[in-house]
């Protein structure tokens, strides 16, 4: 409820109010314990001209579907020969980010992600940053080794 309260008054999520401290050592502490949001890879994306409104709307369902009960397959990017992982403290950061993609590739697609701590999801993936809440107001760069 505090959180909620502080979020509200200073525009920031939990984790933002961390990161924005700029202090590494407190971030990765809390970033052991703060589970976050990972997009998973969209199974197709599809240019919105090609289909009627109620064909895209279940081809889109159908994906979702898919996403939900799917293994996890990590959405990263590469962006200039590096990999990233982005990762998003709350939904409505994570729409954002699917929001601008879909906007830049003039695609839709079915969004899906998984929630879990960010040391899990490193330890399993190729990936050299992770990107925190990209496209938002804020966000970070987390270089992993």
């Amino acid at each position: 409820m505090l959180s909620s309260l502080l979020e509200r008054i200073t525009g920031k999520d939990d984790l933002e109010r961390v990161a924005c401290k700029e202090d590494p050592q407190k971030l990765n502490a809390y970033l052991q314990t703060r589970r976050l949001l990972f997009p998973k890879r969209p199974r197709r994306m599809l240019d919105a001209n090609d289909f009627t409104q109620e064909e895209l709307l279940a081809l889109l369902e159908e994906d979702a579907r898919e996403l939900a009960s799917d293994e996890l397959e990590l959405w990263i990017l590469d962006v200039d020969g590096q990999k990233r992982l982005p990762a998003f403290s709350s939904e409505k950061k994570l729409q954002t980010f699917a929001a601008r993609v879909s906007q830049d590739l003039n695609k839709v697609f079915g969004a899906g992600y998984v929630e879990v701590l960010m040391s899990d999801v490193v330890q399993g993936a190729d990936v050299d940053f992770i990107d925190l809440n990209l496209f938002s107001e804020r966000s970070w760069e987390i270089g992993v080794r």
